[in-house]
């Protein structure tokens, strides 16, 4: 096996992973939102925690979908622009947005860590959870936008040198 059939192995389980991540996150997040809505209007006795778990499940699962929808292109971008422009300055186009998120996943990955790094205090709300927690969805989604911003990098590289981006 060449050491392509394996970058393409791992790349199939980690988007499967991050897939079944976000099922999880938005399954608890509805979860969460269901069952304080029921204690508070029901029951009368909504839990202190509820809503903040919903919004770091929310947080987590857009910020992790980001990255697969890079990875899959399917991220809100110029198309209708593409459509209209030729296909090497659609390509070249294409290919400078990716590097501005490949270059966004660079940033916040490394002021993700510095944040994780100097944040203090904790949820008291949560049973004192570190803040620090919460907030490594930055760094991780930065490091997930970059690895899923080589992918179409590397495929618009191929076809703009004339190479098949399928080999």
């Amino acid at each position: 096996m060449k050491i392509l059939d394996y970058v393409q192995a791992l790349n199939r389980i980690a988007v499967r992973t991050i897939r079944f991540l976000c099922v999880t996150l938005l399954v608890l997040m509805t979860g969460f939102i269901v069952y304080t809505v029921v204690m508070r209007y029901v029951f009368q006795d909504p839990p202190f925690w509820g809503d903040t778990l919903a919004v770091f499940a929310n947080i987590w699962l857009v910020l992790m979908a980001f990255a697969l929808a890079v990875h899959d292109r399917e991220h809100v971008s110029m198309q209708g622009m593409y459509d209209l422009l030729p296909p090497t300055a659609a390509m070249l186009l294409r290919l400078l947005w990716d590097v501005l998120i490949l270059a966004m996943g660079i940033f916040m990955l490394i002021y993700g860590l510095v944040l994780v790094d100097n944040i203090r205090g904790s949820y008291y709300e949560l049973a004192g959870l570190p803040k620090k927690w919460p907030v490594m969805i930055l760094p991780l989604f930065g490091l997930l936008t970059t690895l899923a911003a080589l992918a179409p990098i590397a495929t618009d590289v191929r076809r703009l040198i004339g190479r098949n981006p399928t080999k």
